[in-house]
């Protein structure tokens, strides 16, 4: 049925070789029902009616993220900045698509900053501009951008957990266990908040304090082994039997 009513558009649409909108509409609906090389291809024969089309351009480097092609799609979305720099969208989906996808925190970088010229109090764009300072070792400016992400969202798990990762790699001990214990506000029972917490206490020789964040942890996961060979040990420079 689906693909008789495919075929049925598709021959309309041929008898209307002026009909951009036609290919553009039908783009947008294939793109919502999931049918991305379907959607493909109709934005492509809009793009041939209209070559400097922002929205044709842009839905394009969309629906080829979905299909996997991610250098060709930040080639669509960069052409549509091209045709229409002063945008959000396609300088931020640009960049998440080099940030997630292609782990290139250069280009995305880039791309972030231009998102935010033009939304300047966008978390999203400010917090993934956080994540690849991190990546790229500048700790200092992680920190900055992962603070002004918290103070657009004050109540956020994410951007606590980000920061106290900045933290520690700035040796700041005190304000990274401070940031984990407000992720631990949000998300009483995270993994990873709790871990990041022990591991510090044990670097600080404050093993009581490590203990009782390894045996939460203990309490609600099944842990890895090394982090079992680390409450021993916390266990055993106490002179502590288990």
């Amino acid at each position: 049925m689906v693909a008789s009513t495919m075929n049925e558009v598709y021959r309309v649409l041929e008898c209307r070789p002026d009909s951009y909108q036609g290919w553009y509409h039908q783009g947008n609906k294939l793109r919502e029902g999931n049918f991305c090389q379907d959607a493909l291809y109709s934005y492509e024969r809009a793009i041939e009616y209209h070559p400097d089309d922002y929205f044709a351009w842009y839905y394009r480097g969309k629906v080829l993220e979905e299909l996997g092609k991610y250098q060709e799609a930040v080639a669509s979305l960069q052409k549509a900045c091209d045709i229409e720099s002063d945008n959000y969208w396609s300088w931020y989906d640009q960049g998440y698509i080099w940030q997630k996808r292609l782990e290139n925190h250069r280009e995305a970088i880039k791309c972030f900053h231009k998102a935010l010229n033009h939304k300047a109090d966008d978390y999203w764009a400010t917090f993934r501009l956080a994540k690849s300072y991190y990546h790229q070792h500048k700790y200092l400016k992680a920190l900055d951008y992962i603070q002004k992400a918290l103070r657009l969202r004050h109540h956020d798990y994410w951007s606590y957990y980000w920061q106290g990762e900045c933290q520690q790699k700035l040796k700041q001990w005190e304000n990274a266990k401070n940031s984990y214990l407000q992720a631990l506000t949000i998300k009483p029972e995270d993994y990873w908040a709790l871990l990041q917490i022990a591991t510090i206490y044990q670097r600080q020789c404050l093993y009581r304090e490590a203990i009782i964040y390894y045996e939460k942890l203990r309490e609600v996961y099944e842990v890895e082994e090394e982090t079992l060979q680390q409450l021993t040990i916390c266990y055993q420079i106490l002179g502590i039997s288990r």
